[in-house]
């Protein structure tokens, strides 16, 4: 019995009335009416806290306080009149809290909304430049830049490459799938040498040509990058002098450095030999 009583009592804290209330509740239950002291020993409350108790049962609507001569009695209202009141307070309480923060909310966005509009034109020196040392984290980038891509994609490409394993090039692959699925135009321009030596990236080229992927090869190209519509390339530049195999990608959002990234590329694509596959 002790167990069940342990669970009932709980079931009351879930309902957002307190443990004493509750045991208090329970014992009223188990007979008409009870005097404070009865309670206090029957509820294990302590004496000093007694009164406090049922004055919040009293308020709440869950106990009744009767007086006959010198001596009060208290009662336990029925039980759905009760939680039903129980309720209603939470109820009310909650709205009275509801209220409470749209009207702090209200006044600070009044506040604070004068700030927005004073600085949100202001921009931060070299804010559209991002640099990323991580491969994964650049690896992402990339996938990102894929997924946003709505026009088209056009790419300069050498080793090493931030795809270094076969899970990272399997992700650019799926995700250029989908990008050509869209509709975006995709050219891309190797060198002669690096088809020879990196075998394993003419694997990716043939179901990519499929769905509309260009290929070209050149003897060399002076940077990587990859151009993104009309605002974004990114470039995947190579250490030479610490550690050649490490990469640090930079991510440009500027009109103007697309436009001469694209002006470069247009310039090699034009002069750059069709791939046969």
């Amino acid at each position: 019995m002790k167990s069940e009583y342990l669970r009932y009592v709980q079931r009351f804290l879930d309902l957002g009335v307190t443990e004493r209330e509750a045991k208090v509740y329970i014992e009223l239950l188990s007979k008409k009416q009870f005097t404070s002291s009865e309670l206090q020993k029957s509820a294990g409350i302590p004496r000093t806290k007694i009164y406090e108790v049922l004055l919040k049962m009293i308020n709440r609507g869950i106990c009744i306080e009767r007086q006959l001569g010198k001596v009060k009695f208290y009662e336990a209202v029925e039980p759905r009149k009760a939680f039903r009141k129980v309720l209603e307070d939470y109820q009310n309480n909650f709205q009275y809290e509801i209220e409470k923060k749209n009207k702090i909310a209200e006044d600070l966005a009044k506040v604070f909304s004068r700030v927005y509009d004073k600085n949100k034109n202001l921009s931060a020196p070299l804010e559209y430049v991002e640099v990323i040392k991580d491969r994964a984290h650049a690896q992402l980038k990339i996938l990102e830049a894929f997924r946003n891509s709505k026009s088209e994609a056009l790419y300069l490409i050498k080793g090493p490459y931030i795809c270094d394993t076969s899970n990272r090039l399997k992700q650019q692959v799926i995700e250029e799938k989908k990008m050509l699925k869209r509709g975006v135009t995709c050219k891309k321009i190797y060198e002669f040498k690096e088809l020879h030596d990196e075998e394993f990236i003419i694997d990716q080229f043939k179901p990519l040509a499929k769905l509309g992927s260009k290929l070209r090869v050149t003897d060399s190209i002076p940077v990587k990058m990859v151009v993104f519509d009309n605002d974004l390339v990114i470039f995947p530049l190579q250490d030479e002098i610490l550690s050649p195999n490490d990469l640090t990608l930079i991510s440009v959002q500027h009109k103007e450095m697309v436009s001469a990234c694209k002006i470069l590329f247009n310039f090699m694509w034009h002069n750059a030999k069709p791939l046969k596959i």
